[in-house]
């Protein structure tokens, strides 16, 4: 059964030392939180397992936890990542708790938009209030936390990262400018993994309507339905499909191909191209009648699939727009019956 993660810990991979010890002093050495309900990227225990999804498995964890821990420092505000995690867990339902680290104060975190949320990571009256929400959030007894042990573990925590800090000291924060490009970045995230989540719950949607088709042609209606790409835009691209099949054919063999879909009785002027009337009678594109022949080669059956899936759409029911984009962008008539479709429209030359 999939472990439901309670908390969800955005940080720096930079500050996987001051991470590793808020976890296992605060949260589960003084009070007592497992550490399967905990998310934590860079923690060993809690890293996404290898082969899973980064952005679902980041997304579920934001979703499922109550309290969601910002731990801002310098590292932080310069990784892509934690502003895209940090854009993302304000739109939750979790208890949002940043927590930032000096040189980062009030005035230079910058991006946080209710500055009576923010807390210091250091500062053991802001551990404090953290505690209670904790308690609050996850409903730990208080049979369950010792007043002298969490006091202990506080005190060892803020001693131990101050030392940390002393020996690693953070680079000087970014300037005005780096700090406005990066907020571009993350709102430039921000809008990325909105669509994402858009595009998810789309291929949902897609994957439940196609669960329940019954034949070939309603799963192409579905997925039709659920494309982006107008009709116009439909019908350019099965032009194109026949334009690459019909390429590597000389005129005359196209309009041999062409006839066969007209359903017209038309006269080939054949004698001026003997030659390539005879290398495609060699090659089974044509019989000895000088008609196609679809079922011999897989050029010409490939050529006759495409040609159906183009004349299967113009035969379709499709939107008045379609025949005005037509109208405005080509004069032949809308038929694979017309040669003046096959030349102006597929784009392909013809002899007959």
């Amino acid at each position: 059964m999939k472990e439901t993660k309670e908390i969800f810990i955005s940080h720096s991979g930079k500050d996987k030392k001051i991470v590793d010890d808020f976890i296992d002093l605060l949260l589960i050495g003084a009070l007592g939180i497992q550490i399967d309900k905990i998310f934590c990227t860079s923690t060993d225990g809690m890293k996404i397992k290898s082969g899973a999804d980064w952005r679902d498995s980041i997304m579920g964890a934001l979703q499922q936890a109550k309290v969601n821990f910002l731990i801002i420092s310098p590292n932080y505000k310069e990784s892509e990542v934690c502003m895209n995690e940090m854009g993302a867990g304000w739109v939750t339902s979790a208890e949002v708790i940043p927590l930032i680290i000096e040189p980062i104060n009030y005035k230079t975190v910058g991006v946080i938009q209710e500055p009576i949320q923010i807390e210091k990571l250091l500062d053991e009256k802001s551990l404090d209030r953290i505690k209670d929400i904790l308690q609050e959030q996850l409903e730990i007894p208080n049979s369950l936390i010792k007043s002298d042990r969490w006091t202990a573990k506080k005190k060892e925590f803020v001693l131990k990262t101050k030392k940390y800090l002393k020996e690693n000291p953070f680079r000087e924060p970014l300037d005005r400018e780096e700090f406005n490009s990066l907020i571009k970045e993350k709102e430039e995230l921000e809008t990325t993994l909105t669509k994402l989540i858009e595009e998810k719950s789309e291929l949902e949607d897609l994957v439940e309507d196609l669960k329940k088709a019954k034949d070939k042609n309603e799963v192409l209606e579905i997925v039709k339905k659920h494309s982006d790409t107008t009709e116009f835009e439909e019908f350019q691209e099965l032009c194109q499909n026949v334009e690459y099949h019909l390429d590597d054919f000389q005129p005359i063999i196209r309009g041999i191909i062409f006839k066969a879909f007209s359903g017209k009785e038309i006269t080939i002027n054949w004698e001026p191209y003997r030659e390539d009337i005879d290398f495609a009678n060699a090659n089974d594109y044509i019989d000895g009648y000088m008609d196609a022949d679809f079922e011999s080669t897989q050029e010409m059956q490939k050529v006759s699939k495409a040609l159906y899936q183009l004349e299967n759409f113009i035969n379709s029911e499709l939107a008045e727009d379609f025949y005005e984009l037509y109208k405005e962008n080509y004069k032949s008539k809308l038929s694979l019956s017309n040669m003046g479709f096959w030349e102006e429209v597929i784009d392909v030359k013809i002899l007959i």
